[in-house]
């Protein structure tokens, strides 16, 4: 009885946020830096071209080990926000979902192209992103707010699935 309390207590504050910001979608990501690392020592320009922008390439200055940690936070919050948009056919371009540095040191997603239509079928107006490295990794956690009826979409999923 008191997991059934629970249970409709927590349905009861989802409903209160969802009707104060609208439904929230929260993706995370953890990357070993490692890995980007290896990627940037093996493939060069070409893998770090085919990922990253330049504004995103332009943060990212230092020693190796500096500049791995940097991107592969990055690369966190490309994965993170994929989990967001919840693509169904294929996923965007990487380079349409941008990790920007504002001049305070904070951080911001910009999304472009495919990862912009994506957002703007589904409804979400707002994002928020949070990248870390440590200890050899790097992780990143993206919120975003789905406005609207298109909130639940799902990325295009059919009735039947959004239900399960």
């Amino acid at each position: 009885m008191r997991a059934r309390r629970f249970l409709s207590s927590m349905r009861d504050q989802a409903g209160a946020v969802d009707e104060t910001f609208g439904a929230l979608r929260v993706g995370t990501d953890l990357v070993p830096v490692a890995h980007v690392a290896e990627s940037v020592a093996e493939f060069g320009d070409r893998y770090v071209g085919r990922v990253y922008t330049a504004h995103e390439v332009s943060c990212c200055q230092g020693t190796p080990s500096v500049v791995a940690a940097g991107l592969a936070a990055r690369f966190a919050a490309k994965e993170a926000t994929i989990k967001v948009l919840r693509p169904v056919d294929h996923r965007p371009d990487w380079r349409s979902i941008e990790v920007r540095r504002d001049p305070a040191g904070s951080c911001v997603l910009h999304l472009s192209d495919e990862a912009a239509r994506l957002a703007e079928v589904q409804g979400i107006s707002n994002w928020a992103v949070s990248l870390t490295h440590e200890a050899g990794m790097a992780a990143a956690v993206v919120v975003a707010v789905c406005d609207g009826d298109s909130a639940g979409s799902g990325g295009g999923r059919s009735d039947s699935e959004k239900e399960r």
